[in-house]
């Protein structure tokens, strides 16, 4: 029996949408695959033709995987940010350390360039910093040419233009774009389902509710500093080994606060290494 090899691109009910060379089959699981475990939006997959239908044989094993929703072998994150709503930086900060767990490349979007720039010079040595407008179409070539040969996410606050960046990147209006709730500065999340969207040349976009409800992976507050490379440049200088650059003294990385490590990321740090610790307390109460 021929086998095939390809990438799953939608789930519905029992019934996956496979890219196979570029042609999109219909596929079921067989239910020794389905009792083994999910399949994820994203996961490779060997499909056998079965008279007229299409069955999922294998899954191969996943580069990495994400919850809510559930999506599997991510190469870069998009993190969204926007004038407005006004842009939740812990909330970045939480995404890039999923990220960097995850093996995913975090690359930060300054959308709506066209209304106002976002001050988010913090971030110039942790990661690649991009200005661009879906309404303009500034800086869209420079986020196709990120986006070429990878498989991306998008991430971040409802109503930072993530859907207007995808429907720019394919130039086609294909997915619905919500409106900015005006009295209160949020947006309405009108994605629905999970779903990755070809480009073409082996690059995929992944348009999906729930990003933005990302959180800080389940790591010991201890391990959190390894995520944040602003600060580990300075560690060796600390007196402890394993400081935490909390509350251990003669930190280096705290002397460095407001000079070589921005105030606001170290502020965020502690909040996200406080948010950790109480959860580790708390683990079994």
């Amino acid at each position: 029996m021929k086998s095939f090899r390809g990438r799953v691109i939608k789930a519905v009910s029992s019934r996956f949408f496979v890219d196979i060379g570029g042609e999109v089959k219909v596929c079921y699981a067989r239910k020794k695959l389905k009792a083994d475990g999910d399949i994820y939006v994203g996961d490779i997959v060997t499909v056998s033709k079965d008279r007229d239908s299409f069955v999922i044989e294998e899954v191969l094993p996943r580069r990495n995987s994400l919850i809510r929703p559930y999506v599997a072998n991510i190469d870069v994150c998009f993190i969204v940010i926007a004038p407005e709503p006004q842009p939740d930086f812990l909330l970045v900060d939480k995404i890039i350390v999923n990220c960097l767990k995850q093996d995913i490349m975090p690359v930060l979007v300054k959308n709506k360039n066209d209304i106002a720039d976002i001050d988010a010079s913090e971030y110039d040595k942790v990661l690649d910093v991009l200005a661009c407008s879906a309404e303009s179409g500034e800086g869209i070539d420079a986020l196709a040419t990120r986006a070429k040969c990878k498989t991306v996410c998008f991430a971040g606050q409802s109503a930072v233009g993530k859907s207007s960046l995808i429907n720019a990147l394919l130039d086609a209006p294909i997915l619905e774009v919500g409106e900015l709730a005006k009295k209160i500065k949020r947006g309405k999340n009108t994605t629905r389902r999970t779903e990755i969207l070809s480009l073409g040349e082996d690059t995929y976009l992944v348009d999906t509710c729930g990003f933005s409800m990302l959180e800080a992976v389940d790591i010991p507050p201890e391990e959190l500093r390894l995520y944040f490379d602003d600060m580990e440049e300075y560690r060796k200088n600390c007196r402890f080994n394993m400081c935490t650059h909390t509350a251990e003294p003669d930190c280096a990385v705290r002397a460095e606060v407001g000079k070589g490590v921005g105030k606001g990321r170290y502020e965020r740090y502690l909040a996200i290494f406080a948010e950790l610790k109480e959860r580790k307390e708390t683990k079994f109460d």
